[in-house]
């Protein structure tokens, strides 16, 4: 600093430069901390009435590199080409079956509110044979029961947890009403 400042021009310059640095040190450490949302559009109807055809979400691409897998998350994974959005239903070590449309783990019938079943049912696969989950994979199954090509078909089985993208946060845009804002 010139020797002409004032001791109070001084002060100035030294809080502006605190201030400064302290507002750095803020974002590296929040770009470090801060999960990466990602957004995406839901293209199929598996998901209904949580999730609709259209809807627009994000999702935390962070979240399981700091918590666990858990049952009911809503989460994207890879299949193949495609990105798939369904529920966790049964973890790694658990059993699940399912009994004209009940979904069984670990001998107890779930609670699914969120399940919708039709009278259209073009796949069939309301019963299925009980398994034990692999390390490293997790059962998922969509919410429209009758429309959702999900782990209970042999055609995909369990989701990979390595083919994970990440867990729903937040629907940012809906054509249904009230859909738009929850979070999950």
């Amino acid at each position: 600093m010139a020797p002409d400042q004032s001791p109070t021009t001084r002060r100035i310059a030294i809080i502006s430069l605190t201030v400064v640095c302290a507002l750095l040190v803020l974002a590296i450490f929040a770009a470090l901390r801060l999960p990466t949302f990602h957004p995406y559009a839901v293209s199929q109807s598996s998901m209904e009435p949580t999730l609709y055809q259209g809807d627009k979400i994000l999702v935390n691409q962070d979240y399981y590199s700091h918590h666990a897998f858990a049952d009911g998350d809503l989460l994207v994974f890879r299949h193949g080409d495609a990105l798939l959005i369904k529920r966790i239903s049964a973890l790694a070590g658990e059993t699940i079956e399912g009994k004209d449309g009940r979904v069984i783990r670990n001998g107890v019938q779930l609670n699914e509110p969120y399940a919708v079943y039709s009278k259209d049912n073009p796949l069939d696969i309301e019963t299925f044979s009980s398994r034990r989950i692999p390390e490293g994979e997790i059962f998922v199954i969509g919410d429209s029961r009758d429309h959702s090509l999900d782990s209970r078909s042999a055609e995909y089985g369990p989701v990979r947890t390595s083919d994970v993208v990440g867990r729903v946060a937040y629907v940012y845009w809906s054509s249904h009403p009230h859909q738009a804002g929850r979070t999950f």
